[in-house]
């Protein structure tokens, strides 16, 4: 693929992934603006992430075949549309509504993205594209809470959402430059899906990564209320700069295949990186803010071990229904993020922050142990 249009992938990729994550470091300055309650103003993330958990199967059955570039070119419009409407808004109601509309705004920009890769990269080169790709969505996500957080410090929480909008439109221009193509979609069907639910090893692998993404989503959509907590004093830019253990995800994506080396297949790496991930949960204990700043390090290093080799393991293991097979890995990854970061609060909001990671902590245990057993059969 020419460098020029590998750029405007990747830049697309890095905006809409910052659009996503974008409210999570001023939800605490969101919750005291609108006065709404700690539980409230994390749904601004939870309100994103269901129609995301849920759009790999309906999207499978609406769409035709469509060019990737006119799906891009109308989901990122939307997307930039959300963001002025975010700067402007003056009701949260809207604001929920709006990341809703994103929800269902985002999967499509990232499947026009996917499918473009696809089908215009030639086959000796797709898999490096798209390891170019996923180190994309991770410093998007990296971005989105980082810039958010210092840019609100320097002026208000609007600027970051104004700032989305226009180079989202600039994304939407961009991407009009692309090479049109036509692709077919592969609708799911029902059969399909439970031919792949029906191998025990899928199956056990989808569990794990629901249980690791809802830990994952708690523990990021939580921590900037933790932070408020130990000083009330922590700004947006402290808890932009919280996020960054988030880089962890582009060293173990591209390093993948020297951990699989390291500990001898794909199964034991998923669990290393399963087990390092709930040991991490320790450092988050600590009132030292820097420690938690070293856990976090920790905490996204086991994540994107194991989430990356997870998503290439099944692609190894499916001979045939590979569509289906990573659109249940989807939406199992954003069903576990969209109970993730709103059920655990509940916990926080009722009982204390060490309840919380109690709480985590054995529901990942028992995900292993399970794990562990049903894959040794």
């Amino acid at each position: 693929m020419e460098r020029f249009k590998l750029f405007i992938i990747v830049f697309c990729t890095i905006m809409t992934f910052s659009a996503l994550y974008a409210p999570q470091p001023v939800q605490p300055i969101i919750m005291e603006y609108f006065g709404v309650s700690q539980s409230r103003s994390a749904l601004l993330t939870t309100a994103t992430m269901f129609p995301l958990s849920i759009a790999p199967i309906i999207y499978g059955y609406m769409l035709e075949a469509v060019s990737a570039k006119k799906m891009l070119i109308v989901s990122l419009f939307i997307l930039s549309i959300c963001q002025f409407i975010f700067f402007m808004s003056q009701s949260f109601n809207l604001l929920i509504l709006l990341r809703v509309i994103e929800g269902l705004a985002i999967p499509a920009v990232l499947t026009g993205l996917m499918t473009y890769i696809s089908t215009m990269t030639s086959k000796s080169n797709v898999q490096k594209t798209m390891a170019v790709y996923i180190s994309s969505t991770i410093l998007g996500g990296f971005s989105g809470r980082f810039f958010s957080g210092l840019i609100s410090y320097y002026t208000n929480w609007r600027v970051m959402f104004l700032l989305l909008g226009i180079t989202l439109l600039i994304s939407t221009v961009l991407i009009s430059r692309l090479g049109d193509n036509k692709t077919e979609v592969t609708k799911m069907n029902l059969k399909a899906t439970f031919d792949v639910l029906s191998i025990r090893q899928f199956t056990v692998i989808y569990i794990m990564i629901f249980t690791m993404f809802f830990m994952f989503a708690a523990v990021l959509n939580f921590i900037p209320f933790r932070l408020r907590e130990i000083n009330p004093a922590s700004s947006a830019m402290l808890i932009g700069v919280m996020y960054s253990g988030y880089i962890m995800g582009i060293v173990t994506s591209l390093g993948s295949m020297k951990l699989i080396k390291i500990f001898k297949g794909e199964q034991n790496t998923i669990f290393a990186g399963l087990t390092l991930f709930l040991l991490s949960l320790f450092l988050f204990i600590s009132t030292d803010i820097y420690l938690m700043f070293i856990g976090m390090f920790i905490f996204c290093a086991g994540m994107f071990m194991s989430h990356t080799v997870a998503s290439g393991y099944l692609n190894k293991l499916a001979e045939k229904n590979k569509g289906v097979t990573n659109g249940l890995y989807v939406a199992f990854y954003y069903s576990g993020g969209t109970l993730g970061s709103i059920l655990p609060g509940l916990i926080y909001e009722n009982y204390s922050w060490n309840v919380f990671l109690l709480f985590l902590g054995i529901f990942m245990f028992s995900t292993i142990i399970f794990g562990r057993l049903a894959l040794r059969r």
